[in-house]
């Protein structure tokens, strides 16, 4: 698809849900209404992010340069940083009226830490104090979050949730369900708890699968050739979380405060959401994101 399309193409989506659900007054009960629409600022928020533009800095100088007849009414940057923070929220509900229900009997847990300041430093920062914590990923100690994951079996993020670092990854499960019900979760060996799973079972009818390793003895009635074919599916999330690692930069943290670091990822998960949605209706592989754009 070419840029101009897709920018038109995610413009429409917008706009539709904006006046929808989000229409006139609702969002600002008094002052002046911002130059820039919300579906304008939102659109380039998520094309950007398809670009693979970092920084609010970017996007902006990147719109202003070459979009300026679609987008006239750029305001100056400060502005748009500001409109674009504040609505997160309006992020947050389009990002869910995108989801579909294909593939949610089966699904798929994991976390991936967010890093908000070099390990050496961080005693010093006064950045996140209060919300960001130490945790332990693969061994090294970092500061920061985590950015906790559920996926359908075709990729689409149907959940998350950023907690601060030292927050067990299963604690963040009955959040990330939701109201889930009958059907499998399959997740890393980090989830392990034979209370969880039994209370998943009972209560939910949901049948949670965690990985094993090779010289452990094996306890799942399950037999091997299928417990191979779940580890292979689990490596789903894996894909997902390196798209959002190298494509969409999610561990790139260059916001200072933790509103704007919840809008960057709202962002970058709604833009991800949007490449399988769209890939979905044009019938291609719905995590192939990099060639929607040529």
């Amino acid at each position: 698809m070419q840029l101009l399309d897709f920018i038109i193409k995610i413009f429409i989506i917008v706009d539709d849900f904006c006046q929808k659900y989000f229409s006139g007054r609702s969002l600002r009960s008094r002052g002046p209404l911002p130059q820039l629409s919300d579906s304008e600022v939102i659109t380039m928020e998520m094309v950007g992010e398809f670009k693979g533009l970092k920084e609010d800095k970017s996007i902006y100088h990147y719109f202003k340069q070459h979009w300026h007849d679609l987008f006239p009414r750029i305001p100056d940057r400060s502005n748009f940083v500001r409109q674009s923070a504040n609505l997160w929220k309006v992020k947050e509900a389009l990002w869910k009226s995108l989801q579909t229900e294909r593939g949610t009997w089966l699904q798929i847990l994991d976390s991936m830490p967010v890093e908000v300041c070099k390990f050496v430093r961080a005693r010093y920062s006064q950045l996140f104090k209060g919300s960001a914590s130490y945790g332990k990923w693969f061994g090294q100690t970092f500061f920061g979050y985590r950015l906790h994951l559920k996926i359908t079996q075709i990729g689409m993020i149907r959940a998350f949730s950023l907690t601060p670092a030292n927050v067990h990854d299963i604690k963040c499960v009955d959040e990330l369900l939701g109201e889930d019900v009958a059907g499998w979760v399959l997740a890393d060996k980090g989830y392990r708890s034979k209370p969880l799973h039994k209370k998943l079972w009972e209560q939910r009818r949901i049948y949670m699968h965690t990985s094993i390793r090779r010289n452990e003895e094996r306890n799942s009635p399950l037999p091997k050739k299928t417990i191979r074919r779940l580890t292979g599916i689990r490596r789903l999330i894996e894909t997902v979380a390196g798209q959002l690692e190298e494509q969409f930069f999610v561990k790139t943290t260059l916001a200072r405060d933790l509103w704007h670091l919840s809008n960057r990822i709202i962002r970058k998960i709604l833009s991800h959401t949007f490449g399988v949605f769209l890939n979905l209706q044009l019938n291609r592989d719905p995590l192939k994101l990099k060639g929607l754009l040529y």
